[in-house]
């Protein structure tokens, strides 16, 4: 009820219009070794809508969390803690360019799209490589969510991720031991 209502709100205001990007995708995970530590790389496929677009040029700032997590191929958790990285975009009303904040860098964009570095996990040095054995085979989980914004005129808070109609998109790396990581490929 609550959410219905502040979507009817922002509506009004002329944030955006009420949708769902239904087709939100993640590509497969890539696995390397990075000067002796586990990365992680992978793209959000489709995840812009003209939604999504709209509550960003409105100034509003909007923040994009990646979950990794490193698991034996059977599902186990490895001995490695899940690696959070979030991304943040906002748009300048003044200049009219994007800052995005990728963690380690910042970025101005003139413009955004579906490639832009926002949505896109760039060989994130996840886990040093003694968080896996010799003996057992490895898999990677990466999922992604946009976090809630909150809306100044109207005072509330709004969950993005209905606009993938909340569910996170999720992908899993193809399985890797420690010998294919030393090896380059995994």
């Amino acid at each position: 009820m609550l959410e219905t209502l502040v979507v009817k709100m922002l509506a009004v205001v002329g944030i955006f219009f009420p949708g769902v990007n239904r087709e939100v995708a993640m590509s497969r995970p890539v696995v390397e070794l990075w000067r002796s530590r586990i990365a992680v790389s992978c793209v959000l496929q489709r995840p812009l809508s003209a939604d999504l677009l709209n509550v960003v040029d409105s100034g509003t700032p909007v923040s994009l969390t990646f979950i990794c997590r490193l698991r034996a191929a059977d599902g186990t958790p490895a001995r490695a803690a899940d690696t959070t990285v979030t991304h943040r975009i906002e748009r300048d009303l003044a200049t009219g360019t994007y800052q995005i904040d990728l963690g380690e860098r910042k970025l101005l964009a003139s413009r955004l799209s579906e490639y832009s570095p926002f949505f896109r996990l760039e060989t994130v040095r996840a886990w040093p490589l003694d968080a896996i054995t010799s003996r057992r085979e490895y898999v990677v989980e990466v999922s992604a969510r946009l976090e809630s914004i909150y809306i100044h005129a109207t005072g509330e808070t709004f969950d993005l991720m209905a606009l993938w109609n909340y569910r996170e998109p999720d992908a899993r790396s193809e399985q890797f031991t420690r010998a294919s990581l030393a090896r380059g490929s995994p």
